[in-house]
């Protein structure tokens, strides 16, 4: 398979993994799997520096399997095969609980069993990283949304440490903008496997990536919602909400006569 990519695009991907210190010589590294674009390509760079780089490091590769009809399993392994790598493919019923519950969205808690399902098997084979293909769209769009559905500033991190678990998860491709991703998959002919969760592409998050569309088609814009992301001196942010107690007691001092 092949396995060359532009400078530019290695340089961005060693950028982020030299800034945020992703990769270290004798880790253990699982990427998640899912035969999509992102994960399909975050596997084919890594398993080029895995052969480049002077940190030595283990590469494996680990799928979720829901339970759905049509599993991509088949597929999967013939990627890792033909990357000389190894998959473990996790079975699990997931397909069964969801169709018990009939939520109308049940994603977050089918991500947050198919998240579990891949920890305890990494804690078990002594993984101590496992690595995911979001990248800077993803970032800023998490940004996004944690604005306008929590009212909080939280960008999505190249590197999260799960203390309780042992395992850090990191984002190698978090300053690759989706569309060159996209290109370099299409110019390697490789096939994007299509989920067969029937509620893919139904999610708030699919919805919401529609209506920032127009935002991060601006460049200019885009690039300002980066640096939006990016602590520094300049931020002038509104003080902590005061105590309940003393601001109801200063407002009513306004209504008091001397």
């Amino acid at each position: 398979m092949n396995l060359s990519f532009d400078n530019s695009i290695t340089a961005k991907v060693v950028k982020a993994i030299a800034e945020f210190d992703l990769i270290n010589d004798g880790d253990k590294i699982a990427v998640g799997l899912s035969g999509g674009k992102d994960s399909t390509f975050l596997l084919l760079i890594l398993k080029l520096f895995n052969q480049h780089f002077k940190n030595d490091f283990i590469l494996e590769a680990v799928h979720v399997d829901p339970g759905f009809d049509d599993s991509t399993a088949l597929e999967l392994k013939k990627i890792t095969a033909a990357l000389d790598l190894k998959i473990k493919i996790i079975k699990t019923n997931i397909s069964d609980y969801i169709a018990a519950k009939e939520e109308d969205n049940p994603c977050s808690k089918c991500a947050h069993f198919r998240k579990g399902a891949i920890i305890n098997y990494l804690k078990d084979n002594n993984f101590n990283k496992l690595a995911f293909g979001h990248h800077l769209d993803d970032a800023v769009e998490t940004y996004l949304m944690s604005i306008f559905y929590s009212g909080q500033l939280k960008p999505l991190q190249a590197k999260r440490y799960l203390s309780k678990n042992k395992i850090e998860i990191i984002r190698p491709l978090i300053y690759l903008r989706e569309d060159i991703i996209e290109e370099e998959i299409e110019n390697k002919d490789i096939t994007v496997l299509k989920s067969s969760c029937p509620y893919d592409g139904r999610t708030i998050r699919s919805e919401t990536r529609k209506e920032f569309n127009k935002f991060f088609e601006d460049d200019l814009l885009f690039s300002n919602l980066v640096s939006a992301m990016r602590e520094k001196n300049n931020r002038e942010l509104w003080p902590a909400e005061m105590d309940k107690q003393i601001l109801t007691k200063k407002m009513k001092n306004y209504w008091e006569k001397g």
